[in-house]
């Protein structure tokens, strides 16, 4: 598969979603370091941004969910 993805760190919280969304991309980049969602206080979770799907190993080099690259 030649599709390349993104590992995103997210808030697995729905509510917050839109509050995400409305950040700016660049603000956004740099919110990977989180633990915790500033919006909620839950723990933050790292998926793949082609698919979606929660990466509990950040050292893979492809989504073993949708087989996409993760790139730099």
């Amino acid at each position: 598969m030649s599709d390349t993805a993104r590992k995103e760190k997210v808030c697995q919280e729905q509510d917050c979603q839109e509050q995400w969304q409305d950040m700016p991309l660049e603000a956004r980049e740099q919110c990977g370091c989180f633990l915790y969602c500033p919006f909620c206080a839950n723990e933050m979770i790292t998926r793949c941004s082609a698919c979606g799907e929660a990466l509990h190993d950040t050292g893979f080099n492809y989504c073993p969910y949708c087989g996409a690259q993760f790139g730099a």
